[in-house]
């Protein structure tokens, strides 16, 4: 499985950049995303994860979630928290693909905060590539065009920027 050279290591996390995710996307938050102590609530993290990696495949890949022939079906997930994101504020995501194997895709969310170059915390999951209509993974595994979409996300040269 072809892999990035940045580490996954706690430490390695820590030191992540902007120009370390080759697409990104502008999050604004919203009060109903904060929590009890005035935090970004824990599931929220998942939810974003979730859409930078979708509005990806959508708008890159040509990947819809009704009709398409593969599904990418979840099958781990995590997050890493280094600092507090709150309710105002503008959020940057960035988005990276670890690694790549034959029908799964690792992927890899780092948040930042407007006008901090910290990174506040990193997570993603891991994607297995099924066919709609069994459930099950492609023998000749990621179609062509899709590989190659997903190739660019480790490539650490490509930069564009979105709105969430």
């Amino acid at each position: 499985m072809p892999e990035t050279s940045l580490g996954l290591d706690l430490a390695s996390k820590k030191l992540r950049k902007r120009q370390d995710y080759p697409y990104r996307l502008d999050y604004r938050t919203r009060w109903a995303d904060n929590d009890m102590f005035h935090h970004l609530n824990n599931p929220i993290y998942g939810v974003l994860i979730d859409s930078i990696i979708n509005e990806y495949l959508m708008t890159r890949v040509g990947y819809n979630t009704t009709s398409y022939p593969r599904t990418a079906l979840v099958a781990n997930t995590y997050c890493d928290y280094f600092g507090q994101l709150q309710y105002p504020g503008m959020l940057e995501l960035g988005l990276r693909v670890v690694k790549l194997g034959k029908n799964s895709v690792m992927y890899e969310v780092g948040f930042f905060k407007e006008g901090d170059e910290v990174v506040k915390a990193v997570g993603g999951f891991v994607q297995i590539w099924v066919m709609r209509d069994t459930g099950k993974a492609p023998l000749e595994g990621l179609e062509p065009h899709v590989r190659a979409k997903l190739e660019e996300l480790m490539q650490l040269g490509l930069r564009e920027k979105n709105k969430l």
